[in-house]
């Protein structure tokens, strides 16, 4: 749809315009190469550019109007510019308009916190399918919704972009979308102008300090959601839904004066809680208090973060007041999520691939491991570069103390070098008081206490599959789900799930050589 210049700066706080306020406005873009004629340009200033320098440009691609921090700097008085406090949220606001604000017109679930997110997004897809509603995903693995699928460039994307996918799911007809609100896009108001009917909190540690000051500060980007975005929505009622076993979440329960806090944890204090629960191998059965009685729950997924997760998703599908048969059966028919541990079939052991790219996602997922194994678990993880360097030797500790051996290898190195990277990681392993594995053990069962550094995520891989042994557990921890490594700024192909079925596959075939009779698996 088209908007005014008029109606932009009714929405916009504080702005002033020069400019024929009869303009009409079509789209708008913070990249003035993809400026198309009767779009607004809006110049977001950066760490190393100023989109102001690139005004110039988008007016050439025949923008109708510039929106910026900075006075007008250029020559072009026949293009209305906008001069505004603050431009990233100007770029939301403007999305949200130009593409008629649809988040009005949907049922909207934002979901904030380390882990779990995911989990979440899918979970909530297969109940709200089960309940005869069509679900859209925004996530950190695809956005998805009818028969559309893309890859996810970023966890929370670009406001434009953000609106755009919102405004084409009310076109297809999608009635509830489910968003991970990642304290980056949070931090950088690529939600604002999102009209929420939930906000979920699902835990906080230590992530993208890289990014943020300090974790106070990580915890109070993931706040906003709750404080500004959830009483800023059109929707009433709004909920918050928390997670009370999580010390972040019990003081966010607390901070929101302003909305209903419908809480979820183990303790029997919170509004949803298991009043019994079993957690095997082959999953997790529950009987989960809500505010509205008994629910018996059924799933495949395994882990006591799993369980969390399931409550989270009870708890917002009886907030939504979803069927309470949806609800049971959403979450039985969820068997997995792309690499949240993740199994592989594997007739040398139990081979899972997992995300876990923290220290507390790696401790949990280690322990969830730990409760179903019957031998030695061994870990391959590592630490990606350009991030927050200080979690790298807190990611080694646990990886040993949750595992008996332990393979340091690359993760996505990005621009740093790997073996730097490496060197890190191992000072936690060694803290823990694990030694290197040498050189005269090779060929001998894996002992508890060592690790290995294999620079090469192939290798390592490689390595420790043939060195598996039938009652081990292999956990390949950090990339998950991604289909990608960056080298130094190059994205290679790679998936830790296909490479670990080649290596089986072909361990199978060189053992099939040596004994013919037996054949490959």
């Amino acid at each position: 749809m088209t908007v005014t210049l008029a109606q932009i700066l009714a929405a916009l706080e504080r702005s002033t315009a020069d400019g024929d306020p009869k303009v009409r406005i079509s789209g708008v873009t913070h990249d003035s190469r993809r400026v198309a004629p009767g779009w607004a340009f809006v110049a977001i200033p950066g760490s190393r550019v100023d989109g102001c320098d690139y005004a110039g440009d988008a007016i050439r691609n025949a923008a109708a109007v510039i929106v910026a921090e900075r006075p007008r700097n250029i020559d072009a008085p026949y293009v209305p510019w906008i001069t505004v406090p603050d431009a990233r949220r100007a770029l939301s606001v403007i999305s949200a308009l130009v593409n008629g604000d649809p988040t009005k017109k949907l049922i909207l679930v934002g979901i904030t916190g380390t882990n779990g997110k995911t989990t979440l997004t899918y979970l909530l897809e297969s109940i709200v399918r089960c309940a005869g509603g069509n679900p859209g995903v925004v996530g950190t693995v695809t956005y998805r919704w009818g028969e559309k699928e893309t890859d996810a460039g970023r966890t929370t994307p670009e406001a434009s972009e953000l609106q755009a996918i919102f405004a084409d799911m009310i076109r297809e007809g999608v009635t509830h979308a489910m968003i991970e609100a990642s304290s980056h896009g949070l931090h950088l108001y690529r939600l604002d102008g999102c009209h929420f009917d939930v906000g979920v909190f699902t835990n906080l540690s230590q992530d993208h300090l890289d990014f943020h000051r300090d974790l106070e500060d990580y915890y109070q980007a993931k706040r906003k959601l709750f404080t500004q975005l959830l009483p800023a929505s059109s929707k009433r009622p709004v909920n918050a839904v928390v997670n009370a076993d999580d010390l972040y979440g019990r003081r966010l329960a607390n901070e929101i004066q302003c909305l209903p806090v419908i809480t979820y944890g183990t303790t029997a204090d919170c509004n949803v809680f298991p009043s019994s629960a079993s957690l095997t191998e082959q999953g997790i059965s529950a009987e989960v208090h809500t505010r509205s009685g008994l629910l018996l729950i059924s799933s495949r997924l395994a882990g006591p973060f799993n369980l969390l997760n399931i409550l989270a998703a009870v708890a917002v599908a009886e907030v939504l007041g979803i069927d309470r048969r949806a609800i049971q059966e959403g979450i039985a028919a969820t068997d997995v999520v792309p690499g949240r541990l993740e199994r592989i079939p594997s007739d040398r052991g139990a081979v899972f691939v997992d995300y876990a790219h923290t220290p507390e996602a790696l401790k949990n997922v280690l322990a969830a491991l730990n409760g179903l194994r019957r031998g030695r678990i061994v870990t391959i993880m590592g630490c990606g570069g350009d991030r927050d360097k200080t979690k790298r030797p807190l990611m080694g500790m646990e990886a040993a103390y949750g595992s008996d051996f332990v393979v340091v290898t690359s993760d996505n190195p990005r621009s740093e070098d790997p073996l730097t990277i490496i060197a890190q990681t191992v000072e936690g392993v060694r803290a823990a008081g694990y030694e290197e594995w040498p050189e005269s053990l090779n060929g001998s069962p894996l002992r508890k206490g060592f690790y290995r550094a294999i620079p090469d995520r192939r290798d390592a891989i490689a390595w420790a599959v043939r060195n598996l042994e039938q009652d081990n557990v292999l956990l390949i921890a950090g990339k998950g789900h991604e289909t990608y490594q960056e080298i130094g700024g190059i994205r290679y192909p790679f998936d830790d799930r296909q490479v670990v079925r080649e290596e089986l596959r072909a361990l199978a075939l060189a053992n099939a050589e040596r004994h013919p009779g037996r054949g490959a698996t």
